[in-house]
Formats: C-alpha cells, sequence, structure tokens
C-alpha cells in the first residue's frame, strides 16, 4: 500500500472495513472514543514529526494496555486503536475547530474500542483526566480530547481518515493501528517507528 493515494470512492472499501471492525466489537459489548491528541512543538521534517508522534501513540497504548488488563491477554482481548495523522481544515466557526498552531497542523485522531471485560472502572474519558501524567501529557503530547462515541460509527471513521481520503497525507504515512501482531513489533522498520 506504499504511497496510497486514492479517490473517496476507492477508498471507501477501507473505511466500511474499519466501521465493519467497530460496529462488531460494539455488538460484542466494547465501548469506543473518539480521541484527539495535540503534541507540542516537534523538530525536523514532516516525516519525522509523524514518526516521532507515532511513537508517543505508541507508549500512550502500551500505557492504556496495563490499565485495561492485569496480564498478558489474547489479541483478541486487548484494545483497539485505530490512528490517522489529520491537518486542520477551514471552518466558518472557528471556535469549534482544536487549536493545532505547532507542526505545521499535525495531530492526530484515534478510535479506541475497549474490551467489555476491562480493569478501566471509571469513563475512558476521566480515567484519562485523571491519568494525565502517565499518557505524556507535559511532555511531547500538549493535549488529549477523549469523547466517547454511541452512534454515528460510518460517520466518526470517516472523520478520523479525512486527511489520507483527501490525499494530504498517505496511509502509509499517516495510519496507525495497534495491537500489533509480534512479527510486526519486533520488525527493523518498526524499531524506527
Amino acid at each position: 500500500m506504499r504511497g496510497y493515494h486514492r479517490g473517496k470512492h476507492q477508498f471507501q472499501p477501507t473505511l466500511t472495513g474499519y466501521t465493519q471492525l467497530v460496529t462488531d466489537r460494539i455488538k460484542q459489548g466494547w465501548s469506543c472514543y473518539l480521541v484527539t491528541i495535540l503534541f507540542q512543538h516537534l523538530p525536523g521534517s514532516r516525516p519525522t514529526i509523524i514518526s516521532r508522534m507515532k511513537q508517543e501513540i505508541q507508549r500512550l497504548y502500551a500505557n492504556l494496555i496495563t490499565r485495561v488488563h492485569r496480564r498478558t491477554a489474547s489479541p483478541d482481548e486487548l484494545p483497539i486503536l485505530i490512528g490517522a495523522v489529520d491537518l486542520p481544515v477551514y471552518k466558518l466557526v472557528r471556535s469549534s475547530a482544536p487549536l493545532v498552531r505547532c507542526n505545521g497542523g499535525l495531530h492526530f485522531h484515534a478510535l479506541i474500542l475497549i474490551p467489555d471485560r476491562s480493569r478501566l472502572r471509571e469513563p475512558h474519558q476521566d480515567h484519562f483526566q485523571a491519568n494525565a501524567h502517565l499518557y505524556g501529557l507535559g511532555g511531547a503530547i500538549s493535549k488529549i480530547d477523549v469523547r466517547p462515541v454511541t452512534e454515528g460509527y460510518e460517520r466518526v471513521v470517516d472523520y478520523v481518515f479525512k486527511t489520507i481520503k483527501r490525499g494530504r497525507v498517505t496511509y502509509d504515512e499517516g495510519m496507525l493501528i495497534f495491537p500489533r501482531t509480534r512479527q510486526e513489533l519486533f520488525s527493523p522498520i518498526n524499531r524506527c517507528l
């Protein structure tokens, strides 16, 4: 999928697949959250900045796993993160837009799916707020906004992918999915991520 630039209609099967994954998990009792992650200024070229953002999100995900499961869990029981780099778009009402002034406007949106059997005893958004220091706030991450998603899954998946769908960032460059397979985690390429 290197250099994956597709028009809206060609990208639709991919969006449909992610929407199906989300709705299947919801039917199994999982919870879904839309997470927006803003970053402090990160030096370097655009690919370097995106790579650093992905590293921070990988660390965030690794910390989340330890809060959701006490011991090693099967991949089917792990939280799922479907994330994509995003760039601001023009909005008539600027107050509704997130304040993104650094890194050329680059930030991340992600859907996080939490299994019904989880150690978390509070809503996900409350957990992130109460444990902000664990997830990188104050370091490279400047803000984490977490909102529950209870309907309109197709629309939310479309929103997460909007910058990739419009061809402003390639799929390979801007996409991030967890959990990964063991082979992916230990491949030479992902050691650099």
